[in-house]
């Protein structure tokens, strides 16, 4: 999926300190290019990784652009956030997920490569951890949503309700820098990252304290949403609007990481590309299991979206009060 990103641009500067530069919308993704394949073959079953990878998930470093850092390296930061969103998740990608440099925006491509292979894009260089766990994060939250359904749905732009998946894929993004850096501050994962989980986590309090986060004083967000819903179903990019509505989701999956599963379920039914929201969500309340039914019937009432989730019968009702 090409997406039009609005980028951060953070980078170090003296002693660490992380620095933010413009914001700007880019154009369009290039074309895959064969030297961003670095010869187009994947590398042998038997290829070397840096440490930290499961058996099960397969991520891929090619191509050049990425400063002076080893590929190995950047495939340790990318296993360790692919495991924080997915430690307590029983699926995973079964195939290679490939990630290559970009100067665009950080993308996850309609689609897979010629051998099978899920095909990632990031911008990040450099040692700039927090960035590759902050792109990735989002780029993989889009696999596990079946964001291929947006080709199938009628091409891309096709998809009305892709700007609520850009705002999942953004609290992902969140949770990850949260979550590995409390892990990597109790017990790093190498001498390289010793220092990495205070950089995430200011990284994390930087973005999550931008005044756009926050809702306008005594305006709930299905108010905020019938004001704005229109402007987000023509343009998903709209990223201030995507980052309060998934500032505002990241509770809920603080409750339990498992709860990501729940993405799997998304974008299932073939007329969820120009269904209203409440529709939508309803699909994913519907074809979602029922251990997953609570996530999204949470996602429901933050929204003000009602009438989906079934009546309790009145007994159950009266005890559910009495509780």
């Amino acid at each position: 999926m090409v997406t039009q990103w609005r980028f951060p641009f953070l980078s170090r500067g003296a002693g660490g300190v992380l620095l933010r530069g413009v914001r700007m919308p880019f154009i369009l993704a290039s074309l895959w290019c064969s030297v961003a394949w670095a010869g187009g073959e994947l590398p042998p079953a038997g290829k070397k990784s840096g440490a930290g990878r499961k058996p099960g998930l397969s991520i891929q470093v090619h191509g050049g652009g990425w400063g002076r850092v080893s590929r190995d390296d950047i495939e340790s930061v990318l296993q360790a956030t692919a495991e924080t969103l997915l430690s307590r998740l029983p699926g995973r990608p079964s195939v290679p997920i490939v990630v290559t440099h970009t100067e665009g925006p950080p993308v996850a491509l309609y689609g897979r490569g010629a051998q099978g292979e899920f095909r990632i894009r990031l911008h990040a260089r450099g040692e700039n951890w927090h960035l590759y766990a902050y792109e990735f994060a989002h780029e993989l939250c889009h696999l596990l949503s079946n964001h291929d359904a947006h080709v199938e749905a009628g091409g891309e732009g096709a998809h009305a309700n892709q700007w609520f998946e850009e705002a999942l894929c953004e609290t992902a993004s969140l949770y990850v820098l949260k979550h590995l850096a409390a892990e990597w501050e109790a017990a790093p994962a190498g001498s390289r990252w010793a220092e990495e989980g205070p950089v995430l986590r200011r990284f994390f309090d930087l973005l999550i304290a931008e005044g756009h986060r926050r809702l306008p004083a005594d305006t709930p967000l299905a108010q905020w949403l019938q004001e704005n819903e229109a402007a987000l179903r023509s343009d998903p990019y709209l990223r201030q609007k995507n980052e309060l509505v998934a500032t505002l989701m990241l509770p809920l999956f603080e409750e339990d990481g498992g709860r990501w599963e729940a993405l799997g379920y998304l974008n299932l039914a073939p007329e969820d590309a120009r269904a209203g929201l409440r529709r939508y969500l309803a699909h994913w309340y519907r074809h979602a299991p029922l251990q997953h039914r609570a996530l999204v019937g949470q996602v429901l009432a933050l929204v003000g979206v009602d009438g989906v989730m079934p009546a309790l019968p009145a007994a159950d009702g009266l005890l559910a009060r009495a509780r």
